[in-house]
């Protein structure tokens, strides 16, 4: 079985029939659906092989995300996947725990696997090795969750959404508003976040708290309780993940308190999980699925026409506040930022 057998049942050329397997973005996607449609029937597959020897294309885009132990990954993981499989793409995600040296380790095996771009979040862009490769080698990359003025990115504006959301907490009353975050130093998503957190409290005239800092992803409840035991304990958190946001509500449980009439938890990433949870947790909602689509989109639309993605294809997603029943803020309404690119 070959490929002049797939044309000949599916009733187009041969031409198209290679275009559909080699370069599936260029091809009518009802042209394409029959196509793949003949070739199962048929069982034909295509060699991959053959088509990066012949294109130096290996059809291949590789992922790295910190942690698939974080739902807000995997969320954005499975909008990559769907994306990717829709533009003739196979991807090959890896995880680095937080840590700089496997985002440089991994980029180095993808470089030296012939993929055809790279799709990152990555600790901090302004210093990443990692990105200094890629660009080095002229490989398309794009950048989720991350924002830095000199690569591409797709995101939203996480600095805005915090004081959005603290500024909906002073509405509502209170005035101790604390912030729990991982390491400022493995992300600089939590350190655009305490800049949205400081910038509020400022402009509020209220008193920041110390920062509450954690580790990402070992449990951190314990740490978490100790500052709620405090005779001054804030009376609202707001938590730069979903995940921290869980763990706090956890540690209020365990100090006695109740959530949300004794204490506030709000978090960042709406997850799909946050609503299963009682009570049901309060977050700012980013599009993880969307995320992905769009990352994927870019970078297939960048390699289709022979281009590099760079800073000016930035995209700023929407956010929203999703209301759940873990924070006293009863207004679901949140200015947000149309999409736009940068």
């Amino acid at each position: 079985m070959n490929i002049k057998d797939v044309a000949r049942v599916a009733g187009f050329s041969i031409a198209t029939v290679s275009r559909a397997f080699r370069a599936p973005e260029k091809v009518n996607v009802h042209t394409r659906a029959q196509i793949e449609r003949v070739a199962k029937q048929l069982g034909y597959i295509a060699n991959s092989s053959a088509q990066v020897l012949r294109t130096r294309r290996s059809r291949v885009l590789g992922v790295v995300l910190p942690t698939l132990l974080n739902p807000v990954f995997a969320e954005c993981l499975d909008g990559i996947a769907r994306a990717a499989h829709a533009s003739g793409y196979s991807i090959v995600p890896v995880t680095t725990d937080y840590q700089v040296t496997s985002e440089e380790r991994t980029v180095q095996t993808f470089i030296a696997a012939n993929v055809d771009g790279v799709l990152l979040v990555v600790s901090n862009p302004a210093d990443s090795l990692a990105l200094r490769l890629l660009k080095s080698k002229q490989i398309p990359y794009v950048l989720a969750y991350n924002l830095h003025q000199d690569h591409p990115c797709v995101t939203v504006d996480s600095e805005a959404a915090v004081a959005d959301v603290v500024g909906q907490l002073a509405d509502c009353g209170h005035r101790h508003i604390a912030m729990v975050s991982g390491h400022l130093a493995q992300s600089d998503r939590a350190q655009q976040r305490y800049r949205g957190y400081l910038k509020a409290m400022r402009q509020l005239g209220l008193q920041h708290r110390d920062l509450i800092e954690v580790p990402f992803m070992a449990t951190s409840v314990a740490q978490i309780s100790v500052q709620l035991a405090r005779s001054d304990r804030p009376t609202a958190l707001f938590c730069s993940n979903d995940l921290l946001a869980i763990r706090s509500v956890r540690a209020a449980n365990d100090s006695g308190l109740r959530v949300p009439d004794d204490l506030s938890v709000v978090g960042f990433d709406g997850i799909e999980l946050g609503m299963d949870l009682t009570p049901r947790l309060t977050t700012i909602q980013q599009p993880n699925r969307e995320m992905g689509r769009v990352c994927v989109r870019l970078l297939a639309d960048s390699l289709a026409r022979g281009l590099l993605p760079g800073p000016e294809h930035t995209q700023i997603l929407d956010y929203s506040l999703r209301v759940g029943e873990s924070a006293t803020i009863t207004d679901a309404h949140m200015p947000t930022p149309s999409r736009r690119t940068k």
